[in-house]
């Protein structure tokens, strides 16, 4: 166990798997009482019991960020639980826009576009908007945004989530703006492609065109990982970034710094040689 965030109570949302679930873990193992948060109880319950396992503290808060009622009762949750909220993580997102089918802002119906706005965005300013008050009684906090490399570089299909993301990063940097004086921290993290969790990771080792993405896609040659991001997470909401508002930190493997240019020959290459062309 480590002593990073010894004392610290966080509230990790959308905490029952993938990026948010390893950051809920590791902030755990570094001593925070954390608040493991999500529409699924079961998986919920599976986090904290793990995290107990390890000898830390963690409780379970059901919660369908759709809601905002279920979102400001997350946060008197977690008061109510501590007594105190020091980081708060933003991570909840919603999964209502099917990417596959690409929709235009032509296409893209209302009621897709109004669901992913509210979990992904409204959802955060409320979390927020509950959270600071708590952070302010006690000298301040960190607040740990999750957004991604989309609202640097939009990808065709993914208007609403790309829109919800770019937004992010100026409510994370507004916060700086508004409350930076009184000791709260606001920063952003854009992870790149991550291999959420091992279904995932097994279809992209049994698929060679995914694994030549994973491989050429990022610099370091490899796809992310949930840790990847939970440790980014983690010195965002540490002291040892106590000098740092307003940042947005890019964790892509150097996805956003390749160009077509630069991965269109490395593509034809790998292709040839997969498919046996000439």
């Amino acid at each position: 166990m480590g002593e990073r965030l010894a004392g610290k109570v966080a509230l990790v949302t959308g905490s029952t798997s993938g990026i948010g679930r390893a950051i809920a873990q590791l902030f755990a193992r570094e001593g925070a009482r954390v608040v493991v948060t999500g529409r699924r109880q079961a998986l919920g319950e599976q986090v904290v019991a793990e995290i107990v396992a390890q000898g830390g503290q963690a409780s379970c808060f059901r919660a369908d960020f759709e809601s905002m009622a279920a979102v400001r009762e997350t946060v008197q949750f977690a008061l109510q639980t501590y007594g105190r909220l020091d980081i708060l993580v933003n991570n909840a997102m919603s999964h209502a826009v099917d990417w596959g089918k690409g929709r235009t802002v032509v296409e893209l119906g209302e009621e897709e576009w109004d669901r992913m706005m509210a979990v992904g965005l409204k959802a955060t300013f409320v979390a927020c908007q509950e959270a600071i008050p708590a952070m302010l009684r006690d000298g301040g906090g960190a607040i740990v945004t999750i957004g991604s490399v989309r609202s640097l570089i939009p990808a065709r299909g993914g208007l609403a989530y790309d829109v919800v993301k770019s937004g992010l990063i100026n409510l994370s940097r507004q916060l700086n703006l508004d409350f930076g004086r009184q000791g709260i921290r606001s920063n952003l993290i854009c992870p790149g492609w991550i291999i959420n969790d091992p279904a995932r990771a097994e279809k992209v080792a049994a698929d060679p065109l995914l694994r030549i993405k994973a491989e050429l896609l990022q610099t370091v040659g490899r796809a992310g990982r949930p840790d990847d991001i939970a440790r980014a997470a983690l010195f965002l909401a540490s002291e040892d970034a106590s000098f740092i508002a307003g940042a947005v930190l890019v964790v892509d493997g150097g996805l956003t710094i390749l160009g077509g240019h630069e991965i269109q020959p490395l593509l034809e290459e790998r292709y040839r040689r997969l498919f046996a062309l000439p």
